[in-house]
C-alpha cells in the first residue's frame, strides 16, 4: 500500500502550487488530477464541464482517483476542489495516505479567483462576473467535506512545506 499525500481544498487554495513545491523539495513525482484529466481527455476542464456537465466530470475525477490511489510512484497528489464531496473518494484517500486540507482565508481565495476566473469552469455557474455571495455560500458548503481531512493547513509557510516534505520523504 502506498502512503500518498493528498492535497485537498477549495479552488484557488494552492493545491497545485503546494504539490509542485513539495515535488521540488523532495525530488518525488506529483500528479495534479485536473491536469491529468485534461491530458487524458485532450481538452480543458472547462470543455469537459461544457460537454458532459459537472456530474460526468466528477465521475471521471473519481475514476482517476481510484486508478492512482495506492500507486507508490505518485506520492504527491493535488486533487480537484470537489473531490471531498464524494464519501468514496474520502475513504479511498484515507486508506492510501494522508489527506491535507489547504485552507487559506476566503479573501485570499477570492483574490486568486478574480485574477484568473476563466480557468475555473465552476465560476461560470455563479454569474458573469461571478457573484461573490454565491461563491462564499459554495465555499461554506464545501467546508464540511474538507473537514474530513487528516490535517488542516491555513498558511503554506516555508516551515509547513518543510514539514510536509519531511513526512513524504520518510514515507509517512
Amino acid at each position: 500500500m502506498a502512503n500518498q499525500l493528498f492535497l485537498v481544498g477549495y479552488m484557488g487554495a494552492g493545491k497545485t502550487t503546494a504539490a509542485n513545491a513539495l515535488s521540488l523539495r523532495t525530488g518525488l513525482p506529483m500528479i495534479d488530477l485536473d491536469e491529468e484529466l485534461e491530458r487524458r481527455a485532450g481538452c480543458s476542464i472547462a470543455a469537459l464541464f461544457d460537454q458532459d456537465g459537472e456530474t460526468a466530470f466528477r465521475n471521471k475525477e473519481s475514476d482517476l482517483l481510484l486508478q492512482i490511489a495506492g500507486n507508490a510512484a505518485l506520492p504527491i497528489v493535488a486533487c480537484g476542489g470537489g473531490i471531498m464531496g464524494n464519501s468514496t473518494n474520502v475513504r479511498t484517500m484515507q486508506t492510501h495516505g494522508h489527506v491535507v486540507w489547504i485552507d487559506p482565508p476566503f479573501e485570499v481565495i477570492l483574490e486568486r479567483l478574480r485574477a484568473n476566473p476563466e480557468e475555473r469552469p465552476l465560476l461560470a455557474t455563479m454569474g458573469d462576473p461571478f457573484d461573490e455571495e454565491v461563491l462564499r455560500a459554495h465555499f461554506a458548503e464545501r467546508q464540511s467535506g474538507y473537514a474530513k481531512s487528516d490535517e488542516r493547513i491555513r498558511d503554506l509557510s516555508e516551515e509547513v512545506l518543510a514539514a510536509l516534505a519531511d513526512r513524504i520523504s520518510r514515507g509517512g
